[in-house]
């Protein structure tokens, strides 16, 4: 800083005495009244030689008329060759513009002007011209003008280097975060840098308060008071620095350091002017605080950790140490310091260990990171485990050792633990020894560590042999190997797995693992132990109920198969016989021939009804029955229940009641199909098996709320009832009675019962029978059914009643192999006044779809040439929108979802009742 006050001053003394030499020129000139009064030539060359600039007379027209310069000095262009001339007739426009700005400037306002600009003769130099309106002694303007030139390339350059080491200087201090400050006693002002008020973070002090007051509020309040008493004792106090905290007006917290730089004193000795800085010392501080904070916490984390530092200096045979040394010795320090450390352990430590603690003194300095493990006695008669590392050796020039520096840490209570876990293992593996259970104990390189008797029995080895062996290479079968390997490897190794052991003789046996693994402080596999069950016997137990579940589904699909086939078989010609005869029926036969029609109806309707309770038996026991819930009126399906035996009841003089509870809903939700079959079964065994009386069918609530209604139904009959030793049997499948075996007027498969009680508990519920023989048997269950949110949720399955069933206009192709069965379905359609065109196999039908347009197909499924799958999906890739209904004897769950995963739209089974053919087709039909 010294340094720049002393540049500038030169500068401006320069500057000062060139003005004063220019002045005077002027002076003198303008002082004469007239030319003949002006100096001689002689005097005022002398005068002007003595000056470095060059002055120019300029009249009002811009015509340079005089010239004065110091003709001892080299120019690029002479001054006397603008004498007569303008400027614009040396220079450029370009160059001449600024120039006669300038004279215009000052002929307009007669006042003076001036210009800074580089030579514009290619010199580089940096010129003034200083242009000023010339006026006489009696101040009246001569319409003159004077133009003088000074050469200031020196003081631009110095300017310029002073800025730019003010720039370094402001640089240097923002980063070292200082800032200046100047006090004037006299004026008592306070000029402050930009650093300063940065460092504040302060645009600047307010006018309405002094400075000195307005930092003091900044300062915090608990190194307020002081701070005042050091800023108003600057002028006798000896101090230089003072650091306090400062709260700046933006809230931040700042460590400031305030440095006192030198004191101007007036003659009485009181302070003139005074100058310093201050510097942000907040990182510094707080470093200093994490600093001593991890410090502290490295003692504390050393103390909790028992750990305590010391230094042996060899030359002088002395040790120093920390305090957690004593306190972990149990000593008095004034002992320790008296004995010294070495004489202390000599004394104290443990007659097994000693050799260990003489090794240390003579090693300590020549095995690099020597570490070792002794025990002592303390003054208080414990036994510590204490644990020596050498951390680091500094050596002398030739290489011997003059300083050792290392810790001492207690480790008792870890070599308790570890002590405590020699014992607890050597339990541990007594105990695998007593248990009738392989066990094992392998390294992370697979060399078994401890192997129990048992396992060793089971290998075929002594039980020492076996300790060292590699497992993988002599007990894992080849092939598994890698596999089990890889688990080690890949510190992957499961809790339980099964595997097969290779034992000295061969034979394999194959064991259930349960493994504890041991790890070592990085996470990684350090060992295993695995407690195994020889299941070898279970195993083969296991194959063998795998093959009989195989085989047992094996043989579900047979009959599935062979259920199939003969439904298909059989249903074929029971369409031809149930179809044949309905068309008879509607075709207006004799009264002595509909006695024979409805003798041949019943009879293909029974047996129809045989092979359906053997496919819904079969269903049952394949867990694919369903129940589909639907809304529907449960006092209307029971009257129709209850219709449908009554001719036959009438025709056997029986009474048939029903009871409906009033309490019970009109509509209710759930599988109104099966509750039908439910009770049709249990009321035609009723009617079969009652000779004379009465059968009653009573519905009764037991248990109803907002969402839900549990119904009750029981059927009574006065039959021939049912012995006690059968009731067991009667609801096992294809088994009756034997009462009834032996009446050769009661038929039937013996399902009828096993699927009611199927059906039942597909419902959650169960079925209560109560018969005396002779007297009569009821059947109970109880079944909970839904209530229908409200009457907009309405689902109600679409029936077609129609006196006269009406399919006029409506065009149908029916795809059949079997002529038979064309011609039936042929002939209810045609009635129905339905178009209907036949083909007998799937391609022909594609062909008939392709050349004419039909509302509904009609399709069979097994067909020769193409069967009905592969035509309905050749069909639906062309007319996606066309429906399909399948029509087939197979009536089995799973053909049905291959024909809707085909693309068919529907599904009928053979033998058909026409008015549910009519309800099928008629869902199509568009009047």
């Amino acid at each position: 800083m010294p340094l720049v006050v002393l540049l500038v001053m030169a500068i401006w003394m320069t500057a000062t005495y060139k003005r004063h030499i220019r002045n005077a020129v002027k002076q003198y000139i303008t002082g004469l009244p007239d030319r003949s009064q002006q100096p001689n030539s002689q005097q005022l060359n002398s005068l002007i030689n003595s000056l470095d600039d060059i002055i120019f007379e300029f009249n009002e027209d811009k015509v340079c008329l005089n010239a004065w310069f110091n003709e001892f000095q080299e120019r690029v262009v002479d001054p006397k060759s603008l004498i007569g001339k303008k400027v614009g007739d040396i220079l450029t426009p370009e160059k001449t513009e600024k120039f006669n700005k300038a004279l215009d400037y000052v002929i307009a306002n007669r006042k003076p002007t001036s210009l800074q600009y580089l030579s514009d003769f290619g010199t580089g130099r940096w010129l003034n011209a200083r242009i000023t309106p010339v006026f006489d002694r009696e101040g009246n303007y001569t319409h003159r003008i004077s133009a003088s030139l000074e050469d200031i390339t020196e003081q631009r350059h110095a300017s310029e280097a002073l800025k730019e080491k003010e720039l370094l200087l402001l640089e240097a201090q923002s980063i070292a975060k200082i800032g200046n400050w100047l006090y004037e006693a006299a004026t008592r002002d306070t000029y402050l840098s930009d650093n300063m008020l940065s460092i504040l973070e302060a645009n600047g002090f307010p006018k309405d308060i002094e400075p000195f007051d307005y930092y003091i509020s900044l300062v915090h309040p608990d190194d307020r008071e002081e701070c005042t008493v050091f800023l108003k004792t600057i002028a006798t106090s000896g101090r230089k620095e003072y650091d306090h905290k400062l709260i700046t007006p933006a809230g931040s917290l700042k460590y400031i350091r305030i440095i006192i730089g030198n004191k101007v004193l007036n003659d009485d000795g009181i302070i003139k002017r005074i100058a310093g800085v201050i510097q942000d010392i907040t990182d510094i501080k707080l470093s200093e605080k994490a600093i001593r904070k991890g410090r502290t916490e490295l003692i504390e984390a050393q103390t909790i950790a028992k750990i305590g530092n010391w230094n042996w200096h060899i030359p002088n045979k002395t040790f120093s140490y920390s305090d957690e040394v004593i306190h972990i010795f149990e000593v008095d320090p004034a002992l320790l310091q008296f004995m010294g450390i070495k004489r202390f352990l000599l004394k104290h430590v443990h007659r097994n260990d000693k050799f260990i603690l003489q090794h240390l003194y003579k090693s300590a300095a020549s095995i690099p990171n020597y570490t070792c493990v002794f025990r002592i006695n303390t003054p208080d008669n414990n036994i510590k485990y204490l644990s020596v590392i050498i951390g680091k050796v500094i050596r002398n020039e030739d290489g011997s050792a003059r300083k050792i520096i290392g810790t001492l840490q207690d480790v008792t209570a870890h070599k308790l633990v570890e002590i405590d876990y020699k014992r607890s293992e050597n339990k541990y593996k007594l105990v695998l020894e007593t248990i009738k259970m392989a066990a094992v104990s392998l390294d992370n390189k697979g060399y078994v560590t401890f192997c129990n008797q048992h396992l060793a029995n089971m290998l075929g080895y002594n039980q020492k042999d076996v300790i060292g062996m590699h497992w993988f290479d002599n007990f894992i079968p080849d092939e598994l190997k890698a596999v089990i390997g890889n688990m080690l490897t890949q510190n992957a190794v499961p809790t339980q797995y099964t595997n097969p052991i290779v034992c000295r003789n061969g034979e394999q046996r194959i064991i259930s693992w349960q493994n504890t693994m041991t790890y070592d402080e990085n996470g990684m596999l350090k060992e295993t132990t695995s407690i195994g069950e020889d299941i070898t016997d279970q195993q083969k137990a296991t194959m063998e109920l795998i093959s009989a579940k195989e085989l047992a589904e094996k043989s579900s699909k047979f009959k599935s198969d062979f259920l199939s086939i003969m439904s298909h078989e059989i249903r074929t010609p029971m369409n031809a016989v149930i179809g044949t005869t309905n068309l008879l029926l509607v075709d207006s036969p004799r009264p002595e021939q509909m006695e024979y029609l409805n003798i041949l109806k019943f009879s293909g309707e029974n047996l129809l009804a045989i092979i359906n309770d053997i496919l819904d038996y079969n269903k049952i026991e394949a867990g694919k029955l369903e129940l589909n819930e639907l809304k529907f009126n449960i006092h209307m399906l029971a009257q129709k229940i209850r219709q449908s035996f009554s001719a036959k009841a009438a025709e056997k003089k029986l009474t048939l009641d029903l009871t409906i509870d009033d309490t019970i809903p009109e509509f209710l939700v759930g599988d109104q199909m099966r509750l039908s079959q439910i009770l049709n079964n249990l009321i035609s065994n009723a009617v079969k098996f009652t000779l004379q009386g009465r059968i009653d069918i009573n519905l009764k609530t037991t248990q109803i709320n907002d969402k839900q209604a549990t119904i009750q139904f029981t059927v009574s009959d006065t039959g021939v009832g049912i012995s006690p030793e059968n009731l067991t049997m009667i609801f096992d499948p294809f088994t009756q009675e034997p009462v009834i075996l032996n009446n050769t007027d009661h038929g039937g498969t013996g399902l009828g019962l096993a699927i009611t009680k199927r059906l039942i508990n597909l419902h959650n519920s169960d079925i209560i029978v109560n018969s005396s023989l002779g007297w009569g048997t009821t059947f109970a269950f109880a079944i909970t059914f839904n209530l229908p949110y409200n009457e907009q949720n309405k689902q109600t399955t679409p029936t077609f009643i129609n006196a006269k069933p009406n399919l006029e206009g409506m065009n149908i192709l029916i795809v059949d192999d079997n002529k038979m069965n064309l011609l039936i379905a042929s002939r209810f359609l045609k009635k129905w006044k339905a178009e209907v065109d036949e083909a007998l196999n799937g391609k022909i039908a594609i062909d008939m779809v392709n050349s004419k347009t039909y509302d509904l197909i009609i399709m069979d499924l097994q067909m020769p040439v193409m069967d009905g799958f592969e035509a309905t999906r050749n069909i639906k890739k062309q007319l996606p929108a066309i429906p399909i209904i399948a029509l087939t004897a197979d009536a089995m769950p799973e053909t049905y979802d291959k024909a809707l995963a085909a693309g068919m739209s529907d599904y009928l089974s053979k033998p058909f009742v026409p008015g549910i053919l009519f309800d099928k087709v008629s869902r199509y039909y568009k009047q």
